[in-house]
């Protein structure tokens, strides 16, 4: 069976879901090389997490019709040793089967997510979306204070993980975009960067808006020593070295296209570690 544990986003990870994409053979022409890019991208970057003692779960690819099982972030958070699902989706019926049952909580049709919820020991930040109705708010946040957290709740509609990555306890990359971070996390060490690269916009219907995505703050935490990002940042880098934390770099040359980072492309099912107060 597959453990499920998570308090926050960079202790040290040990189980993972890794997205997954179609056969290049089963979609259109013109999806051909993007199926095979991301598919050559997506193990190396198992690989990767391999080579730390990750043990890496893909979902399955059914229907060719429809926008593969590439970001399970959008689905599913890890909280204490529950893997809550906030939506279901064609892909991860055989995933969760080696999960126990008693592990999962199923909060369908709330749109919670760890692209959403950003987990730092007791406290949550939850940003809340519209399509959340206000039933499954107040028994999500009533379940969250009876299991002991403490939960920030904000309202912009965002995928919380675009804007900002906390990667040891007190040290944040981030846009400039959610103005109370500061508030959130007061006195940390927090790198801001700039967005300077034109997203090439991107025409289809399993695409995002890229437009004003900056993949540089959507960071994967192995540990509070290693985090994983998909492209070299100079300021990014020297944030790094100076907070003892080494970049290892995964390439996406299609990560426009599905709109996603590498914390996107993956789930966390299990870190090691217990529930600790990071803002004492």
């Amino acid at each position: 069976m597959i453990p499920v544990k998570g308090y926050t986003t960079f202790q040290p990870l040990k189980h993972c879901i890794v997205g997954s994409v179609h056969d290049p053979e089963s979609v259109t022409d013109d999806l051909k090389d993007i199926m095979h890019t991301t598919a050559e991208d997506l193990d190396n970057l198992v690989a990767t997490l391999e080579s730390f003692g990750v043990s890496c779960y893909r979902p399955e690819t059914k229907d060719a019709k429809k926008r593969p099982p590439v970001s399970p972030r959008d689905y599913f958070v890890a909280i204490g040793n529950n893997l809550i699902v906030g939506k279901l989706i064609n892909g991860y019926k055989d995933i969760l089967g080696k999960i126990e049952k008693k592990n999962i909580k199923w909060f369908l049709d709330s749109d919670i997510s760890s692209g959403n919820m950003i987990r730092c020991g007791n406290h949550i930040h939850w940003d809340i979306s519209q399509d959340v109705k206000l039933q499954a708010e107040n028994t999500i946040l009533e379940w969250l204070e009876d299991n002991g957290y403490r939960t920030t709740v904000t309202r912009h509609g965002w995928h919380m993980d675009g804007v900002y990555s906390i990667l040891k306890p007190g040290v944040i990359v981030a846009t400039k975009d959610l103005s109370n971070l500061e508030q959130i996390y007061p006195g940390w060490d927090i790198c801001y960067l700039e967005n300077n690269k034109k997203q090439k916009s991107v025409d289809h219907a399993w695409s995002g808006n890229s437009e004003e995505s900056n993949y540089d703050v959507n960071i994967l935490s192995v540990n509070e020593e290693n985090c994983i990002m998909t492209e070299p940042n100079k300021t990014l880098f020297n944030f790094l070295e100076k907070n003892k934390i080494n970049p290892v770099i995964c390439k996406f040359r299609n990560k426009e296209f599905w709109d996603n980072g590498v914390h996107c492309f993956t789930q966390d099912l299990y870190r090691e570690g217990e529930m600790e107060d990071y803002f004492k």
